[in-house]
């Protein structure tokens, strides 16, 4: 059972989100001020915090350091109107909340946020609860990162949610350069164990908010949420330079970018991060690739 606490100021929305919820995954506990919310983190463990930012005569980010404090591995989601999605946004990229959800909101949307919350708290707990794992759909079995079939599914949905509120998304494609080699030289355990590290690498290297999938083999994709194009090339070069890293490899890195390359659906930027790798390859590899019309 996943325990949720709900601190919201509007009993219409605390209620609907109860019979929302409720039932045989989720169990919900709801109050209107930021107080006895706190007060109940201290009585009992929740997996995961909706809270109203925008809440009366209340700083946000002290009320957040607070929340951490009591219960740092809870997954914070903000609810928020869509006037202040500005302020959500800062306290995403300060890492103070996992994810937030605009008011009025979806309840299947919310209910895809809430899957991810739990996969993540899922993974940082991987030592553990290895078995958990392998009954994950979400989860790559080897590398402990998310899988193509997750990809699949949340990359619409964070396609659509960043036109809605045009916002910019950016998606990387990193290929390990001459694996076949590595494999052929050293043996598919060694193989093995480097894919592991590769991931180790890309998880340190990304905010919490950043997604890795295993997109097939010895290839990745990084989902950078609100990240412009700029941006998305600094983590790329900071993610080429594995040499300081002590990894025997090089990767080439596609790079594709939402708002910029006028992208319409997963697949079209699928694609476009998909030559751009292919660009880079066919430059030499060990290299990051944009996408342009030139490219394609």
């Amino acid at each position: 059972m996943i325990n949720i606490l709900i601190i919201d100021k509007e009993r219409m929305v605390r209620q609907l989100l109860g019979e929302a919820l409720d039932g045989a995954e989720y169990h919900t506990e709801a109050t209107s001020n930021v107080a006895d919310g706190l007060e109940l983190l201290k009585q009992k463990k929740f997996d995961i915090l909706l809270i109203d930012l925008k809440m009366p005569e209340v700083k946000t980010d002290k009320v957040l350091e607070k929340i951490n404090q009591q219960q740092n591995d809870i997954s914070i989601i903000a609810l928020v109107p869509y006037s202040s999605v500005n302020l959500a946004i800062k306290v995403l990229s300060e890492k103070k909340i996992f994810d937030y959800i605009t008011k009025p909101f979806n309840i299947k949307e919310l209910e895809m946020i809430l899957r991810r919350a739990m996969d993540r708290q899922n993974l940082l707990h991987q030592v553990g609860e290895r078995d958990l794992y392998q009954e994950m759909a979400t989860v790559d079995g080897l590398t402990a990162v998310y899988n193509r079939r997750h990809l699949d599914e949340i990359l619409p949905h964070e396609i659509e949610r960043a036109k809605r509120y045009r916002q910019p998304l950016s998606l990387l494609m990193i290929d390990i350069d001459d694996f076949k080699k590595y494999n052929d030289t050293y043996g598919h355990p060694a193989g093995d164990k480097l894919l592991k590290a590769l991931c180790q690498l890309l998880l340190g290297a990304l905010r919490t908010t950043d997604m890795v999938f295993r997109y097939g083999g010895e290839e990745f994709v990084v989902l950078l949420l609100h990240t412009f194009k700029q941006e998305a090339f600094e983590v790329a070069k900071r993610l080429l330079n594995l040499e300081k890293q002590e990894l025997p490899i090089t990767v080439s890195i596609g790079l594709s970018h939402l708002l910029d390359d006028g992208v319409l659906s997963k697949d079209d930027l699928i694609e476009q991060v998909d030559k751009a790798l292919y660009q880079a390859k066919q430059s030499g590899k060990n290299q990051i690739c944009l996408y342009s019309e030139e490219t394609g």
